[in-house]
């Protein structure tokens, strides 16, 4: 049995505690988007009224707002058609987190890998647009996604540690 000093003992419980808050913050994310993606199925109107309320007050003051007019813009653009895509894809990307969050949660070892290989990925993708497009919002969610995924790959060591290979 290894005797674990009181100071790293500390560290251990401040880095769960952070790992749960970071996977809880990723479970309500997950649920938002799923959420986002039904109100953008069934009504796809909604996002252009609500950039246009969202808006109104500033473009009133100054017409020419970068992000505002960036904002009203791009709910503009997104077409009817397209309105589907976007519903699928946010869906499926926070159904996807919040099945992997629930399995971590609930002791499931392959929760931890999968849940690794979809941070990477979805990390990947933001990086990619945030850099493309310039997006710094995109490159700070891929920044949370690394920094969970660190997390996880650490809890994971930590809970299910390699055995060593019995000699025969």
């Amino acid at each position: 049995m290894k005797i674990v000093p009181a100071q790293e003992r500390e560290r251990e419980r401040d880095l769960l505690w952070v790992f749960d808050f970071a996977l809880v913050l990723k479970a309500v994310d997950g649920t938002i988007e799923m959420a986002s993606a039904v109100v953008i199925f069934w009504y796809p109107r909604v996002i252009m009224h609500l950039a246009d309320i969202a808006t109104a007050g500033e473009l009133s003051q100054d017409p020419t707002d970068i992000v505002a007019n960036a904002i009203r813009n791009a709910a503009h653009a997104l077409s009817l058609s397209g309105h589907l895509l976007i519903a699928l894809y946010l869906f499926v990307h926070g159904l996807i987190k919040a099945l992997l969050v629930i399995g971590i949660f609930a002791g499931q070892r392959i929760a931890y890998p999968l849940f690794i290989a979809a941070l990477a990925l979805f990390s990947a993708y933001e990086t990619y647009r945030g850099l493309v497009r310039h997006e710094a919002i995109l490159l700070i969610f891929a920044a949370f996604d690394l920094l969970l995924l660190v997390l996880t790959a650490y809890e994971y060591r930590r809970r299910y540690p390699k055995t060593p290979a019995v000699a025969a």
